[in-house]
Parts: C-alpha cells; sequence; structure tokens
C-alpha cells in the first residue's frame, strides 16, 4: 500500500432453529456467496445498490408486522429481491405473521432467506447453546474465559406483494424532484458534510486514496471525473474506508491491513465497494463508469468469493456499520 487504501429456495415460512443445511452439504455462508455470485454476474456492481422505491428514494427492507428494519446483507438479499421481482413495497413477513394478521401467503409462493448471528457461548471446554444456560451454569457473558461463538442462520419471509390480506405498514415519504446538476449534487455533499469525524479532503494529483495515518482523503479534480456521480462514487468508497480508523469504527480489516494483496487489504476493499454501492443508491446517483470499468473488477471478486465464502457476510455487516456511521444513524 504506497499511500493508503486505492479506489478502485428456500420453501417454507418457518423460522429455522437448526445449523443450516441445504443442497447437500451447503451451509448459509455458501447459499449467500452462490446468490451474490449469481446477482455480480447477472447485474455487475450494482447488485449491491438496496432497493429503491418507485419515486427513486432508499427504503430499507422492514418486517411488516413489528416494523422493525433489516440489516447487514438482509439488505442486499432482500432489496436485490424486490427490485428483481419488481415489488411496490420493500415490507416483508414470515408465514405465521401474515396468518396472525388475518391474511395468507399465496400458493406457489417462493420464500426469501434472512440471515440472523445466534450466539451460543463455550467455557471450560463446555458448550452453552444460549444466554439462558450460560447464566443457568452461574456464568455471565462478561465471566473471564468465557467465549461468544456466532453461527449464521437463517429464516423466511415472503414480500407482502406475495400476501392476500396483507396491506404496506410503512407510508412513502419520497418526494418527486430532479437530479442536481454536476456542481453541487446536494445529496451527495450532504454524506460529507454531515460525517461526524470525517477525514480531512483535498482535491488534486490523479489518485484517490485514504491515508489512515493522517485520516485524510485525496481525490482527483472534480472535472477529472467522466460525470459528477463517478467523482461522488470514487469519494464515497474513500470515505467508507475512513470509517475503518481506530478513533472510529477501529475496522481490524483496515487498521491492520498489511497493504495491497494482503487478505486483510481484499476484505476492506469489499467493505468501501458495498458500502459505496450503498450510498450511490441513498443519494440516487448514477456512476456511468461503473458499467465500463466494473467487468474484470466482479470477476475478480467472483473468483475471491468462491474462495472465501464466509467474507461477504462479515464484509457487508461491516459496510452498513460504516454508512450508518458516516450518516448518523
Amino acid at each position: 500500500m504506497s499511500k493508503g487504501f486505492n479506489t478502485y429456495e428456500t420453501p417454507s415460512g418457518v423460522l429455522t432453529n437448526k445449523k443450516v443445511k441445504m443442497k447437500g452439504k451447503m451451509n448459509v455462508y455458501e447459499i449467500v456467496t452462490e446468490r451474490i455470485i449469481k446477482g455480480l454476474q447477472e447485474d455487475g456492481l450494482s447488485w449491491f445498490r438496496p432497493w429503491t422505491n418507485a419515486s427513486g428514494s432508499y427504503e430499507a427492507p422492514i418486517n411488516n408486522a413489528t416494523g422493525k428494519t433489516y440489516n447487514g446483507i438482509n439488505v442486499f438479499l432482500l432489496g436485490s429481491t424486490a427490485s428483481f421481482e419488481g415489488y411496490t413495497h420493500n415490507e416483508w413477513i414470515t408465514y405465521k405473521q401474515a396468518v396472525a394478521k388475518g391474511g395468507q401467503v399465496i400458493k406457489g409462493s417462493k420464500s426469501s432467506m434472512v440471515i440472523y448471528w445466534n450466539i451460543s457461548y463455550k467455557f471450560d471446554d463446555k458448550f452453552f447453546p444460549n444466554k439462558k444456560a450460560l447464566e443457568k451454569a452461574g456464568l455471565t457473558e462478561d465471566t473471564k474465559g468465557v467465549e461468544k461463538i456466532f453461527t449464521p442462520k437463517y429464516f423466511n419471509v415472503f414480500n407482502i406483494a406475495q400476501c392476500e390480506g396483507i396491506e404496506p405498514i410503512r407510508k412513502s415519504t419520497a418526494k418527486d424532484g430532479e437530479k442536481n446538476v454536476f456542481e453541487n449534487i446536494e445529496s451527495a455533499e450532504s454524506v460529507y458534510a454531515n460525517y461526524i469525524g470525517k477525514p480531512s479532503l483535498k482535491h488534486g494529483g490523479d489518485k484517490a486514496y485514504y491515508m489512515p495515518s493522517a485520516h485524510h482523503v485525496q481525490m482527483p479534480n472534480q472535472n477529472s471525473f467522466v460525470t459528477s456521480d463517478d467523482y461522488y462514487k470514487t469519494l464515497f468508497h474513500e470515505l467508507v474506508h475512513s470509517t475503518g480508523h481506530e478513533d472510529i469504527l477501529n475496522r481490524k480489516t483496515l487498521v491492520s491491513s498489511n497493504g495491497f494483496g494482503s487478505a486483510t487489504y481484499s476484505k476492506e476493499e469489499l467493505v468501501a465497494e458495498i458500502g459505496s454501492e450503498f450510498l450511490v443508491a441513498i443519494t440516487g446517483i448514477s456512476p456511468k463508469d461503473d458499467g465500463r470499468n466494473a467487468q474484470a473488477y466482479i470477476n475478480g471478486w467472483v473468483k475471491y468469493l468462491k474462495d472465501h465464502p464466509k467474507e461477504i457476510l462479515g464484509a457487508s455487516t461491516q459496510a452498513v456499520k460504516a454508512v450508518e456511521r458516516m450518516l448518523g444513524k
């Protein structure tokens, strides 16, 4: 690293509390990775962009019964499905929840997978499946020697468009309007302007990078980019890197990186790329370089993800944390 980080079906609706084994010996990591690889191959980097409503505004996926927002990798899993299927609302519900609300899932509907992390514990070679079992043994999470074990599991949901008798609970706050011109795309400018703890930012030269030691982002001049949207996309990539600083999120893939080509460097690049695509959708910009320059990049990630199926879950979770930190959520 010379200066810094460079730019560039499940059939039921029943909650599953067992380790996930599907399609032979595939586990959750492999299932999600296969899904993402397919998305990358078909839709390129735009696969990582979350769902936007008819007016172009970002809306996170929510549970129609509880109103709670899905996060982490689920933003992309549910968002990509909603986009591909053309659903009007990014609202989801389990089979049991639909029935409890007096509705019903339409026969033949295909469910979508939601990933969550199950927490178990280990102490003195003894395994405790949950916090209640741990406390029953007279231990707590803070007891010295207690180890937390995070295991990815899943349950199935349906979009409300796949249900009868279920109405959306979220009223759209989208506003129709015209996109600003290059000199000042307000929505994109506000990301840096409102970022608490943001790095310094200067323009000049022909490279974009984040320098952790100085907490500084260097960008080429705006007019050197194909469009203003491409400038902001690149800026977002570097700003996501900056959230890993030890005084902000202290992300290991940034603070412990061994430089270009290392495993930590690759992981950090994936975090930054997913995070930048997330911000692209939230701000409503449309980079043109994504389509022209992405394929080699995509092919590289397809190979990497096939070889490292666990990486996407961790990277997407970190990317969402980075974006939420920047946006003050």
